[in-house]
């Protein structure tokens, strides 16, 4: 990606809601080999150049990804997601993205079966040498230092899918569990409050004793 923040729209949209030779397709062009994968239900440790029994090749966790989206998109063939937000940390190389999505079983009839969650996708940047197509080149590709005549991009080194509690709840039980957690959530601010009333003797003599220590500024003078 040249812009991340502009193009990450179709990256996404490329993964979770096209046809399956475009989301191999992204995958390729905007991953890197060893990317990782982090969800609430699925993990993609990263790796390389893994050599398996039996089959001729080298495979790494970008591979594995495949199957991760692959099957992604067998359980929800019609997915409906956008970017609401994008914003670059470029000095961690981190880009966050709001997503809202709308994901349905396929076997379950009548869309009786919907989870319309939000959640803040965290995408780990790296910036790597590309060649006149624009594709990445191998990580043992002789470049020089300083030359200004090989061009980069950034690719995903890795992806972690953060949810609410409440959101990644309607995966496995769209019908209520999301407001059996509001009900828990809005309790427990009630015993926030209460807690506070009944224990404010405790806050009391904690102030009372904060009071009586002397305050150090950064010059090591006693304030």
């Amino acid at each position: 990606m040249d812009r991340p923040v502009h193009q990450i729209g179709g990256v996404i949209e490329a993964l979770c809601a096209r046809t399956q030779s475009e989301q191999e397709a992204a995958l390729d062009d905007y991953f890197t080999p060893d990317a990782y994968f982090v969800h609430p239900f699925c993990r993609v440790p990263s790796f390389s150049g893994v050599e398996l029994p039996l089959i001729k090749g080298e495979f790494n966790s970008r591979w594995l990804l495949k199957f991760v989206y692959q099957w992604y998109r067998i359980l929800s063939p019609q997915i409906d997601i956008r970017v609401d937000s994008a914003v670059f940390d470029q000095r961690n190389s981190l880009l966050y993205a709001t997503i809202h999505q709308t994901f349905t079983l396929w076997f379950i009839p009548f869309s009786l079966w919907q989870s319309h969650v939000k959640l803040v996708t965290v995408l780990h940047l790296v910036s790597r040498p590309v060649d006149q197509d624009g594709r990445q080149l191998p990580n043992n590709s002789p470049v020089a230092p300083g030359d200004q005549t090989v061009s980069t991009r950034y690719f995903i080194r890795g992806q972690e899918d953060n949810y609410q509690v409440n959101d990644f709840l309607k995966f496995i039980a769209p019908w209520g569990a999301s407001l059996i957690w509001f009900g828990w959530q809005v309790f427990a601010t009630v015993l926030c409050v209460l807690g506070v009333v009944f224990f404010w003797p405790v806050t009391a003599i904690h102030e009372y004793f904060v009071k009586e220590v002397p305050q150090w500024g950064k010059s090591g003078k006693r304030q």
